[in-house]
């Protein structure tokens, strides 16, 4: 399950498209795809991202969620009790959202942990990862800004030990 701020991040990036090389199926709820404009929905479809439709049971948990945390949109309650649902993995950047996912044992990551994987799986090489995620930060992503240095110091060496590799 991806939710919106995700997306988001990742197409700043440049990088959505690339989450289809990732051994993972990603589902967003419905809701927040149509809510969509930058990316447009289709761009998300494209990308390889399904869309979710919640049935009324499911719609009715989110109901009774909402007065309790007030402070999360519908569409990321609807993103975590689909997640539950299917019980599979929620990424979001949202920390009320991650907070809540935690107290109901629901396994959360988000745009870094998705990035890692890229880089990884080698979808991304280092210094395209060290890229993308500047320009999301210079859009404003709400990231970790510790866990950005980190993630783009420890890019940067592969980059440096990689080419240095190369020259030998």
């Amino acid at each position: 399950m991806i939710d919106a701020s995700v997306i988001i991040n990742l197409h700043h990036g440049g990088i959505l498209k690339d989450i289809t090389s990732l051994p993972f199926d990603f589902l967003t709820p419905d809701i927040v795809l149509a809510e969509h404009t930058n990316p447009p929905p289709d761009e998300v479809l494209r990308s390889g991202i399904r869309a979710g439709e919640l049935p009324d049971v499911l719609v009715q948990q989110a109901a009774v969620l909402a007065p309790q945390n007030r402070k999360l949109s519908i569409q990321d309650i609807f993103a975590f009790v689909l997640a539950r649902h299917h019980r599979c993995l929620l990424v979001t950047d949202d920390g009320r959202l991650r907070t809540l996912a935690g107290r109901q044992v629901t396994e959360c990551h988000g745009t870094l942990w998705i990035m890692g994987e890229m880089v990884e799986r080698g979808v991304l090489n280092p210094a395209a990862a060290c890229t993308a995620l500047g320009i999301m930060l210079v859009k404003n992503a709400r990231l970790p800004a510790a866990e950005c240095e980190e993630r783009q110091k420890a890019w940067r060496e592969m980059q440096d030990s990689t080419l240095t590799a190369n020259r030998e």
